[in-house]
């Protein structure tokens, strides 16, 4: 899974990365993003051109009750994208980019309750982005809740020995084709979905002081000596 990720990147280069300019001034570089926070999510909009919104991570779904399952959807497996109800209208017209510098993921050791945690980044790319999807959700006010979810697939090599699972990274010459909502090559789409190269990732070991998501510092993501 994803459950917690970085992005700190100044806005210049987030734009010039993604060809996109931010549509509202809400950009705070973080180094410790959780759930249910509001974040730069990179959507196509109605002219065709591409823009950065602030999105609050956690899918809720047009037709939820109410916003908490949000909580329950910051992922949506690969696997089953195009069945389950959720994500299915999302993955077909929806889609989105999630910009990011690197995530992280906690090491379980075995028969004990520790955790350890690590930060992964690309190897020659500071920034990347996660494919995603987005919705709305009709709030009782009547205004409109803009959500999103991170996809996820099986770990690579690098990450298996850390999480089975891990977020679904994207080669910008994909960044179009996963955008464009009249794009209903949906093989091709999932064909995106796989575990990204292990040769172009790092992952190592950091403090735990990532735990706190109060914690938000660069110190975070220094590897441990």
């Amino acid at each position: 899974m994803c459950g917690r990720y970085a992005l700190y990147s100044g806005k210049e280069l987030i734009e010039k990365v993604f060809k996109a300019p931010f549509k509202q001034d809400f950009y705070t570089p973080n180094y410790n993003i959780p759930p249910g926070t509001t974040n730069p999510v990179v959507l196509l909009g109605k002219a065709r051109e591409a823009g950065i919104s602030g999105l609050r991570w956690g899918l809720v779904p047009s037709f939820a009750k109410d916003d908490k399952i949000g909580f329950n959807m910051i992922n949506a497996r690969s696997e089953t994208i195009d069945e389950k109800p959720s994500f299915q209208k999302p993955f077909q017209r929806k889609r989105c980019l999630i910009p990011a510098n690197g995530f992280y993921e906690w090491k379980k050791i075995e028969g004990t309750d520790t955790k350890i945690p690590f930060f992964i980044r690309l190897m020659e790319d500071e920034i990347f982005a996660f494919a995603g999807l987005f919705d709305s959700w009709q709030q009782p006010n009547g205004e409109m809740l803009f959500t999103y979810t991170i996809i996820t697939t099986t770990a690579n090599d690098l990450l298996q020995p850390i999480h089975e699972r891990m977020p679904v990274i994207l080669d910008s010459d994909q960044y179009d084709n996963w955008l464009n909502p009249l794009n209903d090559d949906y093989e091709s789409l999932i064909g995106m979905l796989k575990p990204y190269p292990t040769e172009k990732m790092r992952a190592y070991r950091i403090k735990p002081d990532v735990n706190k998501t109060s914690n938000n510092s660069p110190d975070l993501i220094n590897p441990v000596v």
